[in-house]
């Protein structure tokens, strides 16, 4: 064959949330200064404030009643026409009542209303338009309504996305790729994921070859890494089986061929939740990420830990831990050329080191611990994360976490807790570290003690330390209290705040502590509202804003105050926001000395925030009670939707623990987010 693009196939390291084509068809964010086309990103990272926003049409269509022809037809308008030549004044009226929202009912009732004028061309009842409304209305839907609808408020639309962004994309990086060293090739639907981490979540290998081309090739040998163990809740095995079906591999590996080896197991404190380090190899045909998972139910009757296709709530493990360790693959057209052999490397992925090299490397190595030195020790956005998880890693009752170059050590009180490993001060990433003895209920921390961090040995820390997380920075205090300003287990959903936001969004983030969440959204352009009890940690907001650049103007605003109390003012006064973060402490005492706790008052916590959230707005509703399971969790959120008059809102996404959170049974942090509809 003549040198082509489709003359070559492709083994490519793809790390997790990666897609092979780009998923799905979306709107491009409509950056404010340009447009940018994110379809061709080549690095893999969205860019700050990147978002699919959905771009509303210029023009619109109406059904309209024509009264002479006693006939509907349709009407289209320019809403930017309309208002245009409206007065300032009558804008704003408009814009207070939900904007023009002119609807098809309009013409149901404009018909209605005329039918019952009299003679003398005027209607005997005033009112006669908004009955029909109301009727219409009543016929068209029978569920509940919900509290804004009860007293008359227009629901205003979300401008946030109901689907992730753009993922980066393995072909589109790989065209940019080849187009810069002079060879180009085609993209889009041109290629196949032949073998290996074929899926979004799955991290490794992955062989890319051109759609007509796969009887070209054949997969000679496949290694996997998993880690097994997920409290025995297993994935479809159906569903497996229907994506291995549906791979465009080719020929594919006979499973009885393949072989299964057990490699480690992790059983000390984990007697309800044993883990295991299992290489799946396949020796004959293509295979991907699926194989090795059913291969190891079937063989095992466990599931891969963090599976969402096991139980979607009790996540313990923020993707599936797959990885595809090697490949080997032969050319059928070139029968002279030797097997290509691709490895991936000694180093594994930080979620799936942190169970499987526990025996081998088990220390700091370059300033951070197992599991951390992959990937957040290399990475220069981000210098604020959990070093060691107590039990989990190893050693219970034992806590480090890393704030740039200092170290804030948590050691539980009682005989079970040990004092686990620190690293050096000479290593030259680590100046100091403080320490404080904890309780194991770390939710009465601060109610009854005073007892404050102390350096243990190195520097001292500045009164507030700048750390960075995902490129934006935040401050930090060691020495003041147990709580350091930022809830460093929540770094996965700044990241989606600082992702999907925009100029356009508007965000109530109730217990916001710090503010944290308000930052994170703040850096994309939104508003905020941040609602707290302690005016002093509300008093910390305002400089780190300032530290991003951001200037504290109009379009941020703290209020101090009960969050209960004030959900119900806000209602009343009408307002409505994108995006209302409920993030609790496990229990608490209001302004009004009433004691609160997430077990027995979250479901009217939720009652009284929905009706806050815009039409296609995200309510986010999170817990750190270790004691309350998931699915009691979602159970309670669940009720305080209905309670509100919403319960066709939809769980959206279920967001677990970051890698450096690693845990035993299930995950002591639950988020969920609700799509209000």
């Amino acid at each position: 064959d003549s040198v082509t693009s489709n003359s070559f196939a492709y083994v490519i390291y793809k790390p997790a949330g990666w897609s092979i084509l780009g998923g799905d068809k979306r709107n491009k964010k409509k950056d404010k200064s340009n447009e940018t086309d994110q379809d061709g990103s080549s690095e893999g990272t969205a860019q700050k404030g990147e978002v699919a926003v959905k771009k509303p049409s210029k023009m619109k269509r109406v059904k309209a009643y024509d009264e002479e022809e006693d006939d509907f037809t349709f009407v289209e308008y320019n809403e930017a026409d309309i208002l245009a030549v409206l007065t300032p004044e009558e804008q704003a009226e408009l814009i207070k009542e939900g904007g023009l929202n002119l609807s098809d009912d309009f013409a149901d009732a404009a018909k209605g209303a005329l039918a019952r004028v009299g003679d003398d061309g005027f209607d005997d009842d005033e009112n006669g338009f908004f009955d029909e409304m109301s009727n219409i209305k009543k016929k068209k839907s029978k569920r509940a309504t919900s509290t804004s609808e009860q007293n008359n408020i227009p629901r205003l639309k979300a401008t946030i996305e109901s689907t992730s962004s753009v993922r980066p994309s393995i072909v589109s990086w790989l065209k940019k790729i080849k187009a810069e060293e002079g060879t180009p090739i085609k993209g889009g639907r041109n290629w196949v994921a032949m073998s290996g981490a074929v899926e979004v979540d799955d991290t490794g290998l992955v062989l890319l070859c051109p759609r007509d081309r796969t009887d070209a090739l054949h997969v000679d040998r496949a290694a996997y890494v998993t880690v097994v163990g997920n409290g025995k809740k297993l994935a479809s095995r159906s569903k497996l089986i229907k994506s291995i079906k549906n791979a465009d591999g080719g020929e594919m590996a006979d499973d009885s061929t393949a072989t299964v080896d057990v490699q480690s197991r992790l059983r000390k404190g984990r007697d309800q939740d044993p883990v295991l380090t299992v290489g799946v190899t396949f020796p004959d045909g293509a295979s991907t990420c699926a194989h090795a998972v059913l291969l190891c139910q079937d063989r095992l009757g466990e599931g891969i830990r963090g599976d969402p296709m096991g139980d979607p709530l009790d996540r313990r493990a923020a993707r599936r831990l797959v990885h595809c360790q090697s490949m080997t693959v032969t050319s059928l057209v070139n029968l002279e050329e030797d097997p290509v052999v691709v490895d991936a490397g000694p180093s594994l992925p930080d979620d799936v080191a942190i169970y499987a090299s526990r025996r081998s490397s088990a220390m700091y190595v370059k300033g951070s611990y197992l599991g951390r030195q992959a990937g957040l020790g290399k990475n220069g956005l981000t210098n604020a994360y959990r070093e060691i998880n107590g039990a989990a890693d190893g050693y219970p009752g034992w806590i480090v976490d890393r704030y740039d170059k200092w170290l804030f050590v948590q050691q539980d009180e009682g005989s079970v807790s040990v004092r686990g490993p620190l690293p050096s001060l000479h290593d030259g990433y680590t100046a100091g570290v403080y320490y404080l003895p904890t309780k194991s209920d770390r939710s009465i921390m601060g109610t009854t003690d005073k007892v404050k961090p102390m350096l243990l040995e190195g520097q001292a820390a500045p009164e507030s330390i700048p750390v960075l997380e995902n490129g934006i920075q935040y401050l930090v205090n060691l020495g003041e209290s147990f709580s350091t300003g930022i809830f460093l287990d929540q770094r996965m959903q700044r990241a989606w705040l600082a992702e999907h936001c925009t100029s356009e969004t508007r965000l109530l983030n109730c217990f916001a502590h710090t503010g944290a969440f308000s930052v994170a959204a703040a850096t994309a352009g939104a508003s905020t509202v941040s609602l707290d009890l302690d005016k002093k940690w509300l008093d910390r907001i305002q400089p780190q804003m300032e530290a991003n650049g951001i200037e504290w103007d109009g379009r941020h605003d703290c209020i101090y105050g009960d969050c209960f109390d004030w959900l119900a003012r806000l209602a009343k006064r009408n307002e409505q926001f994108d995006i209302v973060i409920l993030d609790p402490p496990s229990t608490s005492v209001g302004k009004k000395k009433r004691r609160w706790s997430v077990k027995h008052d979250m479901a009217e916590l939720v009652a009284l925030a929905a009706p806050l959230v815009k039409s296609e707005g995200v309510l986010w509703t999170t817990t750190n009670s270790a004691s309350l399971k998931p699915e009691k969790f979602a159970k309670m959120c669940e009720k305080g939707l209905s309670d509100a008059g919403i319960p066709n809102a939809k769980l959206e996404r279920v967001s677990p623990m970051p890698s450096d959170y690693p845990s035993i049974g299930t995950q002591p942090v639950t988020n969920l987010a609700w799509r209000i509809p």
